[in-house]
C-alpha cells in the first residue's frame, strides 16, 4: 500500500460531505411536455412511475457489501478492495483491504463524527462531520442514500410517502428529475431517473461560476428487499480547485443481516492527526 493509506478514505469523506449553506425555497416547476397529446400522456406516465417507485421505497436496517474502491486526483489513481457496512441512520464503515483481505485503513462515520484510521502507519483523524460540510445538515442517512442510489431530502432523510410533497418532478424526454422544493443557497441538487424508474445520477449544480461541482453517476441498478439499489456509484467533485473521482463497485450485497460496527477510537501507539492535516493529505503535500 502506498505511503498515505489514509488518503483514499479522506478523499471519500470529503467527496461525500461537500456542500454550501442556507435553505431557499424553489417555486413549483411544471413538467416540460413534448408536443402532442400522446407524448404528454407518455411523459406523465413516466413521471408517475418514477415518483411512485421512490415514494414507496422499502425499509431496510443494515447494508453489507464487498467490492472495490478507486480514487483519482492530481494525476494519481489509487484502488483497493473494500468492505462496507451500514447501520441505517446510525453509522457507516468502509474498510480498505488491498492485499489478502487484510484491513489497512478504515473510515467510520457515526452520528456527526468522522474517524479515519491508517493501520499501516498507526495514525488517525477524528473530527466533526461539520468540518467538511460547511454547515449543510448532511445526515448519516443522507450519505447512506448516496451510497445506495436512493433519493433523499437534506436534513430530513430518504424520500418516502411521508415527505413526497417536498418534491417536484420535471420531465425531459424519457428522463425524469426529482427535485426537493427546498434547496440550499449556493447550489441546487436533484435526482435523475430513466423511463424504467432506475436512478441515473445525483447532481449538485452551483449557482456561482467556478464553484465546486458534485455529481454521482449510478449503474447496475437491481431490485432488493429495500427496493432498487445501485451496484456502482461514481462520484466526481472538485475540492479546493482540484478534481477528484471516487468509484465504488459493490459485490454480494446483503441487507438486514445482524452485525455491529466498532466506532471506538484507536489507542496505544496510534497518533492523532490534526484537522488541518486532512487537506494536506488531499493536496498531496503531506
Amino acid at each position: 500500500m502506498r505511503k498515505n493509506t489514509i488518503i483514499i478514505l479522506a478523499l471519500s469523506a470529503a467527496a461525500l460531505l461537500s456542500g454550501c449553506s442556507k435553505k431557499v425555497t424553489q417555486p413549483v416547476v411544471n413538467p416540460s411536455l413534448q408536443q402532442g397529446a400522446d407524448a404528454q400522456v407518455q411523459q406523465s406516465t413516466i413521471a408517475q412511475n418514477v415518483a411512485v417507485s421512490n415514494f414507496y421505497q422499502a425499509d431496510w436496517s443494515t447494508f453489507k457489501s464487498g467490492g472495490s474502491a478507486k480514487v483519482g486526483g492530481k494525476g494519481r489513481e489509487m484502488s483497493s478492495s473494500m468492505q462496507m457496512k451500514m447501520l441505517r441512520g446510525r453509522s457507516i464503515y468502509v474498510s480498505l483491504r488491498p492485499v489478502m483481505g487484510i484491513e489497512v485503513a478504515k473510515m467510520i462515520i457515526s452520528g456527526d463524527t468522522i474517524l479515519l484510521v491508517d493501520k499501516v502507519h498507526k495514525r488517525y483523524v477524528l473530527e466533526k462531520a461539520s468540518l467538511l460540510t460547511s454547515g449543510v445538515p448532511v445526515t448519516v442517512e443522507n450519505l447512506q442514500d448516496i451510497f445506495m442510489g436512493r433519493a433523499f431530502e437534506l436534513g430530513k432523510g430518504s424520500l418516502t410517502q411521508n415527505i413526497k410533497e417536498d418534491f417536484v418532478t420535471e420531465v425531459n424526454g424519457n428522463k425524469v428529475l426529482l427535485k426537493p422544493r427546498e434547496q440550499y443557497k449556493g447550489f441546487d441538487y436533484s435526482f435523475t431517473y430513466d423511463e424504467r424508474s432506475n436512478i441515473i445520477s445525483l447532481d449538485v449544480t452551483p449557482s456561482k461560476a467556478g464553484a465546486s461541482t458534485y455529481s454521482v453517476k449510478y449503474a447496475d441498478i437491481e431490485g432488493s428487499v429495500a427496493g432498487k439499489v445501485a451496484g456502482k456509484a461514481s462520484v466526481s467533485t472538485t475540492i479546493n480547485g482540484m478534481a477528484f473521482t471516487l468509484n465504488l463497485e459493490y459485490k454480494d450485497i446483503k441487507l438486514n443481516e445482524a452485525f455491529t460496527i466498532d466506532t471506538s477510537v484507536p489507542g496505544g501507539k496510534y497518533k492523532r492527526m490534526e484537522a488541518k492535516d486532512i487537506m494536506k493529505l488531499l493536496s498531496g503535500s503531506k
